[in-house]
């Protein structure tokens, strides 16, 4: 199989398995779904000021958190599933601000303009896969995920493509998981064929200080864990998977 083929059914295998959580309103397991009376990542506060169906109890941290963004900032959220962290966003850059929200299942699309409807007109939400976000060179001004980059199959391609929308000076702040341990990645994938440890966010996870490297080769400068978890999502995995938010900037 080519690459470019075992990218594709990457890409499809994730669409289908978060299509499934979009259409269940986050009542199917997700990728970093834990075991809680309440979100380990959002405040009370922080739940009630976005439209109800937003949060899918997925993701593995708070981006918006740590992103320090300012009023009328452009930010741009890659993999934004039903839109919560684009909402936290958009409440923070206020109505001279915009969101941009990107994600690669149409269901999460749909659901994040069903939520946005009436409620948010400077946040808007498209199709699109992460390696290649439609969107000019230095048109933001922060860039946010959660819990998506680990899906990609080509996650050196995402830092780079962040790296080009970001003006000079922009920032990011992303949470994701990274592995910690000796898991046999290669055997897991032989283990796995259709690729559902891929779509939990462990089988195409890196390791934490590759993970980094590679949003150091892309240009980024000023890399900081700012915030980690367990990854609890995973019962009898053989991985130590860590759920973890990182800042990093553009040079101006």
């Amino acid at each position: 199989m080519t690459a470019r083929a075992e990218a594709e059914r990457i890409h499809q295998a994730v669409a289908t398995a978060y299509g499934e959580l979009a259409r269940s309103s986050g009542k199917t397991t997700g990728c970093c779904t834990v075991e809680l009376p309440a979100s380990p990542d959002y405040g009370a506060e922080e739940l009630a000021s976005v439209p109800a169906g937003a949060y899918l109890s997925a993701g593995s941290g708070n981006p918006v958190r740590h992103a320090g963004l300012q009023p009328r900032e452009t930010v741009v959220d890659l993999g934004s599933g039903a839109g919560i962290d684009c909402f936290l966003a958009a409440n923070r850059v206020g109505p001279g601000g915009r969101v941009y929200g990107f994600d690669l299942t149409p269901e999460m699309i749909a659901s994040a303009r069903q939520n946005a409807a009436g409620k948010y007109a400077n946040v808007s939400f498209e199709q699109a896969k992460i390696e290649h976000l439609p969107l000019a060179s230095g048109a933001a001004d922060v860039a946010i995920s959660n819990c998506v980059i680990n899906l990609s199959p080509d996650k050196s391609k995402v830092f780079a493509e962040i790296f080009r929308v970001l003006r000079p000076g922009g920032r990011i702040s992303i949470s994701d998981i990274v592995l910690r341990g000796e898991a046999d990645v290669v055997e897991m994938l032989r283990r796995d064929p259709e690729l559902k440890k891929w779509c939990a966010c462990v089988l195409g996870a890196l390791r934490q200080e590759p993970y980094l490297e590679a949003i150091r080769a892309a240009g980024f400068v000023d890399v900081k864990l700012v915030s980690e978890r367990p990854a609890m999502s995973q019962p009898g995995s053989d991985v130590a998977a860590v759920a973890i938010t990182l800042t990093a900037r553009k040079p101006e």
